[in-house]
């Protein structure tokens, strides 16, 4: 007879080492960094009511003009198979958004200025459609090429001052000061840099399509601010996508009437100085919040317009733009609400 203990049931084991192991698994998978993020509709906000003006009449809007977010976060493999199948959020490769190697405290640092060089953009873009002429207040040397006599000499960031003492207030000022000089003569120029003011010499070249013309070989960018109080209060919002808004938003406070006639009118864009509008990310989780928001438009960029129309919604209308002047000029001519 056999003994009772041996023919004792065995699955109980089976069961338990089983669910061990995918105790086990699921411990894994669920601190599995992904190699990507997941995008996500972020909060709306109305951008005018970050526009802050003072000393001109303003005529505050009875629309809306929605400023559109996205949310990215890390994702493991659970959270990357609910994003996979949620039509609002998109898996992107990380090193689409940020390097590998950037920080956590450079990528915020970066999103902040980008910002903030934005919302510098959207003030001269407004202000200069209206009329108004910005103040020029410096003149910065953002680029040096390489071989040419300010390679060595001038730094990115260094303010010019002046040239053989010729006062520098505008960028066309540093190519006027050039005029009577000839390539190897020596200039003197001051700048700040740091802080400090200093003078540094250099030899001037001869511009390469043209012998007779002398050149230092930098590229400068003039500085300007509004001839008013202007500020944008947007928080901690970064990244330039709020610049078409942004612009709008101004545009709409210093001007009579209702931009929006009175719609809720949600966008997103970049703004350049030349007014046009360029592309964004997270254009699709921005069709979702902005129809989640009310809003009854949408202005896009024209090159994000295709992915646009992929993103899940019902009957939010999508508007391509290209320039600013097409953003105003289709709100100049919608029905009132």
């Amino acid at each position: 007879m056999r003994d009772p203990q041996s023919t004792s049931p065995t699955w109980p084991v089976y069961l338990a080492s089983f669910l061990l192991f995918v105790g086990l698994l699921v411990v894994v998978f669920w601190n599995l960094e992904l190699p990507y993020l997941a995008w996500s509709a972020g909060p709306v906000s109305d951008a005018a009511d970050a526009v802050a003006i003072e000393g001109q009449d303003v005529y505050d809007p009875e629309g809306e003009l929605l400023m559109l977010t996205v949310v990215s976060q890390d994702v493991n493999v659970f959270e990357a198979l609910i994003a996979g199948i949620d039509p609002t959020i998109d898996l992107v490769r990380k090193e689409r958004v940020r390097p590998p190697d950037e920080t956590d405290e450079e990528y915020r640092e970066r999103v902040l200025t980008q910002m903030d060089d934005s919302q510098i953009r959207a003030i001269t873009v407004a202000l200069t459609r209206l009329g108004f002429e910005m103040v020029p207040t410096d003149v910065i040397v953002i680029e040096i090429v390489e071989g040419l006599p300010a390679d060595g000499v001038l730094e990115p960031g260094d303010s010019l001052t002046t040239v053989d003492g010729s006062e520098i207030v505008r960028a066309s000022d540093v190519t006027a000061a050039l005029e009577d000089n000839e390539p190897g003569e020596v200039i003197t120029l001051g700048i700040t840099r740091g802080g400090t003011d200093m003078e540094v010499s250099l030899e001037l070249a001869p511009r390469e399509e043209d012998p007779d013309s002398p050149i230092m070989g930098i590229v400068v960018r003039e500085l300007t601010e509004p001839p008013f109080p202007v500020a944008i209060e947007a928080g901690n919002v970064g990244g330039p996508s709020a610049g078409m808004m942004h612009t709008l938003a101004i545009i709409d406070t210093l001007t009579p009437g209702e931009m929006t006639r009175g719609h809720v009118i949600a966008g997103t864009g970049t703004i350049q100085y030349d007014g046009s509008v360029g592309n964004i990310g997270g254009v699709r989780q921005k069709v979702a919040a902005a129809e989640a928001a009310g809003a009854t438009v949408i202005l896009v960029p024209a090159g994000n317009y295709d992915e646009a129309l992929t993103a899940e919604r019902d009957d939010i209308e999508i508007v391509p733009i290209e320039t600013i002047d097409d953003a105003v000029e289709y709100l100049e001519n919608l029905e009132a609400a």
